[in-house]
This record gives C-alpha cells, sequence and structure tokens, in this order.
C-alpha cells in the first residue's frame, strides 16, 4: 500500500509509544506501509525520541517545544507525500492481524475516494476512555436516542443501528461499514484515514487558527470553525485505545 502515509504525533510516554509501534510491526501493518510512509512528529523531540523512531524505521521530524496538535498536525500534512494519510497519536495499539488489516485498508481507500474520512478505532475492543457510551445502556435504548451525537462509536454497544437510526447509510465492502454525516458524528482526535488533499486543502485555514486563543481543539475547528465539509464513516476497526498513561 505504497500510497498511504502513516503519521504519528507523539509528546513524551515513550513506553507506551513503543507499545504502540511494537503492535504495529508485529501485527503486520508495517509490512504494508513502506518506511518511507512511516512518519513522526514529536513533540519537545529529544533524543530517545529520536532512536525509538530509528529502532522501528521510522521518519521523523519534531520541534524542541510542545507546540500543540494543531501545529503538529499541519506540519504532518505538509510532509505528507502520499494519497492517503492515516492520523495516529502515540496511543493505539494495533489488535487485528495483516490479513484483516489490509482489507479494512482496502475498504478505507475505496470510501476515501467518495470524500469519508474513516474512523478505524475498533468496535468490539475501543479500549477507554470511551466517553460518549451510556452508563445503562438498557435504559439508554428505552429513551429517543435519534439524535444522539455519536452514532458511530454507538456501534461499540448496539449491534445493528439502523433498528434506531434512519441516518445511517449501510454499505457492505470486505466489511460492514456505516455512513453519516458530521451533524449525526463528531469527529475526533481517533485514528482515522482520509484523503491527503482533503486535509492538504484546509492547510491555509488551518493556519489562521494555530495560535488563537479560541482554538479548543482539532475536532472544534476542523467542524465547527472550517466546517470541514465530508462524511464519516464506521466499522469493525483495527486499532484499540490504551488506558490513559500519567505523563512524567
Amino acid at each position: 500500500m505504497e500510497n498511504i502515509t502513516i503519521c504519528y504525533l507523539s509528546w513524551k510516554r515513550n513506553d507506551v509509544f513503543d507499545q504502540t509501534l511494537k503492535s504495529h510491526l508485529e501485527h503486520g501493518l508495517f509490512d504494508l506501509i513502506l518506511p518511507e510512509n512511516r512518519l513522526i512528529f514529536f513533540q519537545e523531540i529529544s533524543d530517545q525520541d529520536k532512536q525509538l523512531a530509528e529502532k522501528y524505521n521510522c521518519k521523523f521530524i519534531g520541534n524542541k517545544f510542545n507546540v500543540g496538535i494543531l501545529n503538529a498536525f499541519v506540519e504532518l500534512i505538509e510532509n505528507c507525500k502520499t494519497d492517503y494519510f492515516i492520523f495516529c497519536e502515540n496511543d493505539w495499539n494495533l489488535i487485528e492481524n495483516k490479513e484483516t488489516t489490509f482489507k479494512v485498508l482496502q475498504d478505507s481507500i475505496k470510501l476515501c475516494e467518495s470524500d469519508i474520512i474513516v474512523r478505524l478505532r475498533s468496535i468490539k475492543n475501543p479500549g477507554i476512555p470511551l466517553y460518549s457510551r451510556p452508563e445503562n445502556v438498557e435504559s439508554w435504548l428505552s429513551q429517543d436516542i435519534s439524535n444522539f451525537p455519536y452514532k458511530l462509536e454507538s456501534l461499540s454497544w448496539i449491534n445493528e443501528p439502523e433498528k434506531y437510526y434512519n441516518t445511517l447509510e449501510k454499505v457492505q465492502l470486505n466489511t460492514k461499514w456505516y455512513i453519516c454525516t458530521l451533524e449525526h458524528q463528531k469527529w475526533s482526535n481517533n485514528i482515522f484515514i482520509c484523503k491527503t488533499s482533503i486535509l492538504k486543502n484546509t492547510i491555509n485555514q488551518l493556519k489562521e487558527y494555530k495560535n488563537l486563543d479560541k482554538y479548543t481543539g482539532l475536532e472544534d475547528t476542523l467542524i465547527n470553525e472550517i466546517k470541514l465539509n465530508v462524511k464519516i464513516a464506521g466499522g469493525d476497526g483495527l486499532f484499540t485505545h490504551l488506558d490513559n498513561v500519567k505523563i512524567k
């Protein structure tokens, strides 16, 4: 898959990032993505960071300061040379095998060709935290949930979402996918893949928000301020989120 770059964003927590990269290596992702298409941006870059990148045969860039998610995100976009861009923070473990990973990424490219952003978080094992999950699912399902703003995330706790939502489009490729608009599923900093061109087209607008006090996060900026006009897809996914680990 020479047309995909995986772009990592990392700040400290090299023990966690080592687990992440190890899972990507051992589960076959690095057999699919070329070394020159594995790029890491390190906040407050250190010699230990550089050694970690070299250990897993990844390219790296960085800054001696913590420049924030948005600035780093722009740097990764500008340095991406392939058609498709995976955004991955340092705490997303790959939990599926190489064959499944290939099929999901193959599907993802087909969806991306229609200007869809594809979420790659596992629905059967999303990891924690999953803030949108209700404390009592049974009680939650007894209510009107048609306006629930995290419909794709709810795939983690309901099996047939079409019974509850009429705003999801079901698509069968190698695996099953559900597609909706941004009003029905907020985008997030969770791991995703999309066309690089979509993000490159937003760079000038992103740069306007780099240092503004009103910038509150990648999701808010791309959706509420820039109003990125795309759809979101979710399916079985590939990656689980590691539990929060305190930064030392």
